[in-house]
């Protein structure tokens, strides 16, 4: 029995089983090329819903953005390209091709063609307002006419600094999460924020001192997989933290930053 045969008679509803072929695009996983990170990620990042990357300053945030932002195009039959949104600093245009370099010498690509750095579009904004222009307005512009499987916005946090009013602030989470999540299933791609971290104390006791992801409720809630990187002192470690997916369970790896990007901790 077909799937349409099947919606008739059940209003509309399908088996589980058959969304798996229905709907197959919803399940795909972007690799990370790296075997820590895609044994700790049951395969990958989702490529549906908001994957957030939280960590401090040098834990290695951007740079396993722009190590994705190449690694997933490697993955794609038909060479989709990545949108890269930057709101703390100048995109580092330099790093990114530096390790292109690198994964193609250490890949054997030759061909002069295949240039992956090409295929990225990059903005830079740094307030609220500009995100929502930029994601209700002209990235829809772009995906009609530039397939992407990646949308990398690093970080979320530099667009809301300077919003006080933390009302205003969580609507505009939601309406940017809710435009993103409607052009994912029309364009099929997947969403990648970086996000700063925050220490928390216990008001009763005054310590157990805690490092938690920031922006609070308001845009944890709306998180559909959260990772947090951070460092070891004295040590080329970083140490990857996941803290809740509906893909995989919680738990954690170690990794590298090397020339050509994010590499398993030897």
């Amino acid at each position: 029995m077909n799937v349409d045969s099947t919606e008739s008679k059940s209003a509309g509803f399908i088996t589980a089983h058959q969304s798996l072929k229905a709907h197959h695009q919803r399940w795909r996983k972007i690799k990370l090329g790296v075997d820590a990170l895609d044994q700790l990620t049951g395969g990958g990042i989702s490529s549906r819903g908001i994957v957030e990357i939280a960590g401090d300053p040098g834990s290695g945030k951007t740079q396993m953005c722009l190590h994705l932002a190449l690694a997933c195009q490697m993955q794609c039959e038909t060479r989709k390209g990545v949108v890269y949104i930057s709101t703390e600093h100048p995109f580092p245009s330099k790093r990114l091709v530096q390790m292109e370099q690198v994964m193609k010498r250490n890949l054997r690509i030759t061909e002069d063609s295949m240039k992956f750095t090409d295929n990225i579009f990059v903005e830079h904004l740094n307030t609220a307002v500009a995100l929502e222009e930029c994601v209700n307005q002209r990235l829809p512009i772009l995906l009609e006419n530039n397939p992407i499987s990646l949308l990398i916005i690093d970080s979320i946090t530099a667009a809301y600094t300077e919003e006080q009013n933390f009302v205003d602030r969580a609507h505009s989470f939601r309406r940017v999460v809710n435009a993103l999540h409607s052009l994912q299933d029309k364009f099929d791609f997947g969403v990648l924020c970086t996000n700063r971290v925050r220490s928390v104390v216990d008001s009763s006791t005054l310590d157990d001192e805690r490092i938690v992801p920031a922006m609070g409720l308001a845009w944890g809630s709306l998180v559909h997989t959260r990772f947090q990187l951070s460092r070891t002192p004295g040590s080329g470690e970083r140490r990857c933290q996941l803290l809740f997916s509906p893909m995989a369970a919680p738990g954690h790896c170690s990794f590298a930053i090397t020339e050509a990007g994010i590499s398993d901790f030897a």
